[in-house]
């Protein structure tokens, strides 16, 4: 019951950081004016990324991006977990045994790999954490640059009378600057 408060100010904290406004580009033509076009916050998707694994794609449309992190994080997450338990057991088991006999080293020899265990999935954790806050933030970022993208290859299949038409547009690009 006490996490409820904690649950209630979290999504509280992320509806206000998802509330952006619309990101107004100011027409270079002053006869034909622009729609305003929504482009993501990159500080926002880092800061969703910080709170929820994944949020900060989602938030900047880097929709395959979000479930790599999501289980990543999991994973770790549980690994972590599950390493802390099994050294809590042997710490306990260890604590019940009689100083210097085979089972007590042996408890302390499991209680030892656990422990690394957990710090290691600890620092995979951290490192993931990590690089989902960068991914959110550049994602985000370079949102506009992504919309802007001209692919040279395109395969496009179209339904025709008599079944389907496959049509094949390759774009060659002569950006070639000669001088001498």
């Amino acid at each position: 019951m006490k996490q409820f408060p904690l649950a209630i100010s979290l999504f509280s904290l992320v509806a206000i950081l998802a509330a952006q406004p619309i990101v107004q580009i100011e027409p270079t033509d002053t006869t034909a004016a622009e729609p305003a076009r929504w482009a993501p916050n990159p500080t926002v998707a880092a800061l969703l990324s910080t709170a929820i694994p994944g949020a900060g794609q989602i938030y900047g449309r880097a929709y395959w991006h979000s479930p790599i992190f999501i289980v990543a994080e999991g994973y770790c997450a549980w690994r972590v977990f599950d390493a802390a338990q099994r050294a809590n057991e042997q710490w306990d088991l260890r604590n019940s045994l009689t100083p210097g006999t085979a089972a007590y080293e042996e408890a302390r020899s499991e209680f030892d790999y656990a422990a690394l265990e957990r710090n290691t999935y600890l620092w995979f954790l951290a490192g993931v954490k990590f690089l989902d806050i960068a991914d959110a933030y550049v994602s985000a970022h370079l949102y506009e640059f992504d919309e802007q993208m001209n692919m040279p290859l395109s395969i496009n299949v179209l339904p025709a009378a008599d079944g389907a038409m496959v049509s094949l547009t390759v774009r060659f690009y002569a950006d070639l600057h000669l001088s001498k």
